[in-house]
């Protein structure tokens, strides 16, 4: 027998709108007496620049313009590496509407890494600002091809054209009749780099706007909402064209730096905010969190990875009138899953430990939980890899050896191997217990991280922590846990905490340390990888 479950809500890739995604979201905002509205758009709140709803057609459309008297052509690519998250969105539209590509990266990436994915993706036109200006002055000479530099600064740089002198443009070269189709490529978003290099995932517009077309797929858009999240990540495309369609204001942190947080929370007081696990566990454990009004906020929607059961706990507690919620989703398959459903967070018991749900499947999405040995789908309440089917798959991931996207998790039925580890229950919740990646081995046994950050987070004196497994020559691997502190609390207790609750193969055989902070990832999540680097340094 296989096991497969599906939303409720039926949809199918013949459901999506086969429009471009410009014309999607537009028409949406026309339908909502917003396109010539002068309220605020976007906010970047690091440099407090706007940009408003009736400047979303007319100022793409010189940006277009501009962009064709540069020679931007369909099908050309346009790189970029900047903190700007405002007019950053006019510059994407107005590609999208000459039938051009995006993508977007680590802003403080290395020279050659920054070579390697504009070589990858094949792009002519670089966009950066003051900081990443010193970067890409070193990339371009290192292309096969001339490239156009494009910068957000208000100085006069050689061989570069600002975003103020695009925006100056009469509109006049605006190309009226470019012959798009929905399944070409809009944005090829990197994946994390936790297994190796970034992978340049491939979306088009159908993609895209099968995000959007239904509710139910993802619905943080009553409202504005404030997110810290990357400019150049998958939900943040989603979160920018989805508050066009919905007509709903976007904040957000350019920069996140948790010194500003509370402040632009109070100066903003958004309907909603967007919180990365680190995020969300400091947050909920702030001296300043029992100071403040926050009767403004209505949702906390938790994305990135899974907050875990203790903040969640603490969040519901100090804040009863704020929803939680939780979402899953991947660059591969955009939003798998999420919350919208449930009234409240569900946490569930298995195998002994707490586990906190990210609620059923969106629409148009079915998936499967297989034994990560035999390959056989598994029921409610057992463990293993998730696969899904969805009518938002990417096309495929761009390859220097394949003059199209290839697919290479994605079996001959459409299953994309997401690397996910999870359970459902009996009914329809879906659980993410870890990434496959991140699990290691304790002499025969598999042991997952966050089971044993769980654990820690409970007590009341760990803020942040972090669990890897250190390489062992009998053992395989010893866990080890990285703490941050908040008071004292001793080794010898987190050992025993962890001891008295999971079996003996899942205890800190590999100790603690204390740190002052945990390494974070350039997609803000904890940085697995770095802090294993750390430990085995410290051997």
């Amino acid at each position: 027998m296989e096991y497969i479950f599906e939303s409720s809500y039926k949809a199918k890739v013949s459901d999506v709108p086969n429009e471009l995604i410009f014309d999607y979201v537009y028409k949406r905002l026309c339908a909502a007496g917003m396109e010539k509205s002068t309220k605020p758009w976007v906010i970047d709140a690091s440099t407090g620049v706007e940009v408003k709803f009736c400047d979303i057609e007319p100022q793409s459309r010189k940006i277009a313009s501009a962009l064709t008297r540069l020679g931007f052509t369909k099908g050309d690519k346009l790189h970029f590496g900047t903190f700007e998250t405002a007019q950053l969105y006019l510059v994407q539209l107005a590609v999208w509407r000459l039938g051009g590509t995006v993508r977007g990266c680590f802003q403080n990436e290395s020279t050659d890494e920054f070579v390697r994915q504009i070589s990858e993706t094949k792009a002519r036109f670089i966009l950066g600002d003051d900081e990443t200006l010193p970067t890409f002055k070193k990339v371009i000479p290192k292309l096969d091809w001339p490239a156009q530099l494009i910068v957000f600064s208000k100085q006069d740089i050689d061989d570069a054209v600002s975003v103020d002198k695009l925006l100056q443009d009469d509109g006049s070269a605006f190309p009226e009749n470019v012959n798009l189709d929905p399944d070409d490529s809009i944005l090829i978003v990197n994946t994390s780099g936790s297994t190796g290099l970034p992978k340049g995932v491939v979306h088009t517009h159908k993609s895209v706007i099968a995000c959007l077309f239904i509710k139910k797929t993802v619905n943080f858009f009553e409202n504005a909402v404030m997110t810290p999240m990357s400019n150049y990540a998958h939900a943040v495309y989603i979160a920018t064209l989805g508050s066009i369609a919905n007509a709903s204001q976007v904040i957000h942190l350019g920069k996140f730096e948790r010194e500003n947080y509370f402040d632009n929370l109070m100066k903003y007081k958004p309907a909603s905010v967007v919180m990365y696990p680190f995020v969300a566990t400091w947050f909920a454990r702030h001296e300043k969190l029992d100071t403040l009004d926050l009767s403004f906020l209505k949702t906390i929607m938790g994305g990135g990875a899974i907050i875990d059961p203790t903040t969640i706990e603490i969040l519901a507690k100090k804040l009863p009138g704020v929803r939680l919620k939780q979402m899953y989703g991947m660059s591969e398959a955009s939003f798998v899953a999420n919350t919208e459903d449930v009234p409240n967070i569900i946490i569930a018991q298995n195998e002994g430990e707490q586990w906190v749900s990210t609620g059923k499947l969106t629409p148009g999405v079915r998936a499967k939980i297989v034994d990560i040995n035999t390959g056989e789908s598994l029921g409610p309440g057992k463990k293993g890899e998730i696969k899904i089917q969805s009518i938002m798959l990417m096309k495929g991931y761009l390859s220097k050896d394949s003059p199209t996207p290839i697919r290479p998790n994605i079996d001959k039925d459409g299953w994309l191997s997401t690397g996910d580890a999870g359970f459902f229950d009996e009914d329809g919740h879906i659980f993410i217990t870890e990434r496959l990646s991140f699990v290691f081995k304790y002499l025969m046994y598999f042991v997952s991280p966050s089971e044993i950050e769980s654990v820690l987070q409970k007590h009341e004196r760990v803020f942040e922590v972090g669990v890897v497994g250190v390489p062992h020559p009998e053992s395989t691997c010893l866990a080890r846990a990285f703490v941050v502190r908040k008071g004292d609390v001793t080794e010898k207790e987190l050992c025993d905490l962890v001891a008295s609750r999971l079996p003996t193969y899942k205890h800190l055989h590999g100790g603690v340390r204390f740190v002052d902070s945990l390494p974070v990832s350039k997609g803000g999540k904890l940085d697995r990888a770095a802090l294993k680097q750390i430990a085995i340094d410290m051997n």
